[in-house]
C-alpha cells in the first residue's frame, strides 16, 4: 500500500521545512504526493487540508511533513519540527498563532505517531501538548548535497555574482524574529572597533513573510553589511563555504539546519547556547547567549581574531556534520511507515 503524502507545503518557496520534506521524499519509494491543484495558503489551504485531503487518502497511511494535517484522520504520521507557536508566541502573527493553536494540539493527540527533529522538541511536545513518549519519535535532519567545501574558484565566482567583498561573515537573515536579526546587527555594530577593517557581514535570506512572523522593523542600517536577499540555489553552498564564519544566534530552534550546513562547508559556526542549537552543534561551534548583544559581539570578535579557533571549529564541524545524513533519516521514516502499515 502506498503512503500518501500531504504535499501542500511543497508548493511554496523553499524554507527549512520544505527542504526537509524534499530531501526525505527523494529517498522514499512507493509514496503518492497529494496536493491542491494550485498553491493554497492561509484559510483556503487549511480548508483543503481538513476537508479534501482526508477523502483523497481514505484507508491509507498519511504523512503530513509540515506540522498541519487533517484532524479527521488518525492513521497519520505528523512531523512537528517545534512548538515555537506555543513557547514563543510573540514571534508570530496573531492569525498564524490562532490557526496553529486550533489545529496542532488536537492533531498530534490523534495522530498515530508524531515525528520531531531533536530531543529538545520531543521534550517540549510531551510537556506542552501531552503526547506520550511512546508516540513521539526523533528523526534528525541531514545535509543537502550543495553544502560541502568548495574550491577557491567556485567561491570567487559566487562572490562576483553576488557582488560580495573578499572577506565576510555570513548571517541568515529572514523575517522570522526567532533568528534574532536586530540583536545580531546590534552586536555587529558593537564589535566594529575590534574587527578587521575589511571584514563585512553578508546577510542572506527572505525578509518578506510578515503574514507569518509579523513585522521586524528596519534592519538595513548596520555598518559594513551587505543585504543579499534571496540567494539562488547554485550559490548557497559556495556562499557558505566562502564565509570566514557563520553567525546563527537564534533565540529558538527545533533543530537549526543551517548549523550543520555551515559545518559541512568547513565554515566555523557561532550559534546560541539555547533550545536545540547547542544539542545539534555539540562541541563543534562557539556558543553564545542569544539574549545578549554583548555576548554575541564577543563571540564575533573572538572568531574574527582567532585563526586557530576558526581552524579547530572548521575541522570539528566537518566531523559533526557527517553524523547527520538524509539517507539515514529517510530510512527511519520508511521503517516507521512499514511498522504502522503491518
Amino acid at each position: 500500500m502506498q503512503v500518501a503524502v500531504n504535499a501542500r507545503v511543497t508548493a511554496f518557496t523553499i524554507g527549512g521545512q520544505q527542504r526537509v520534506t524534499a530531501e526525505i521524499l527523494k529517498r522514499l519509494a512507493d509514496v503518492e504526493l497529494i496536493a491542491p491543484s494550485r498553491p493554497l495558503g492561509g484559510v483556503a489551504g487549511h480548508a483543503w487540508e481538513q476537508l479534501v485531503l482526508p477523502m483523497r487518502t481514505h484507508g491509507r497511511l498519511l504523512w503530513s511533513p509540515s506540522a498541519t494535517g487533517p484532524l479527521l484522520k488518525s492513521f497519520q504520521v505528523v512531523t512537528l519540527h517545534d512548538i515555537a507557536f506555543l513557547d514563543v508566541p510573540e514571534f508570530f502573527s496573531s492569525t498564524f498563532r490562532a490557526a496553529y493553536a486550533a489545529i496542532i494540539p488536537a492533531l498530534v493527540r490523534r495522530a498515530a505517531m508524531v515525528v520531531t527533529v531533536s530531543e529538545f522538541s520531543r521534550r517540549r511536545i510531551m510537556e506542552r501538548l501531552g503526547v506520550p513518549d511512546e508516540r513521539i519519535m526523533v528523526i534528525g535532519n541531514g545535509v543537502t548535497s550543495v553544502f560541502h567545501p568548495y574550491s577557491p574558484d567556485d567561491i570567487a565566482a559566487t562572490r562576483s555574482a553576488l557582488n560580495l567583498p573578499p572577506r565576510y561573515a555570513l548571517l541568515q537573515a529572514t523575517s522570522d524574529r526567532r533568528k534574532n536579526l536586530q540583536r545580531t546587527f546590534e552586536a555587529w555594530e558593537k564589535a566594529q572597533p575590534a574587527l578587521p577593517p575589511d571584514l563585512f557581514l553578508a546577510a542572506s535570506g527572505n525578509l518578506g513573510r510578515s503574514h507569518v512572523f509579523g513585522e521586524i522593523g528596519d534592519v538595513s542600517k548596520s555598518p559594513r553589511t551587505v543585504m543579499l536577499g534571496y540567494v539562488p540555489e547554485e550559490h548557497m553552498g559556495p556562499l557558505m563555504a566562502g564565509a570566514e564564519f557563520f553567525v546563527f544566534p537564534s533565540l529558538y530552534e527545533g533543530f537549526g539546519l543551517p548549523i550543520i550546513e555551515a559545518m559541512a562547508c568547513a565554515t566555523p559556526v557561532l550559534t546560541a547556547d539555547a533550545t536545540a542549537t547547542g544539542e545539534v552543534a555539540g562541541q563543534a561551534a562557539l556558543l553564545v547567549d542569544p539574549h545578549s548583544a554583548e555576548s554575541i559581539a564577543a563571540g564575533i570578535v573572538q572568531l574574527a581574531q582567532d585563526a586557530d579557533l576558526r581552524a579547530r571549529l572548521s575541522r570539528e564541524g566537518l566531523q559533526r556534520a557527517a553524523k547527520f545524513d538524509w539517507d539515514d533519516a529517510a530510512g527511519e521514516y520508511a521503517r516507521l511507515f512499514g511498522r504502522l502499515m503491518r
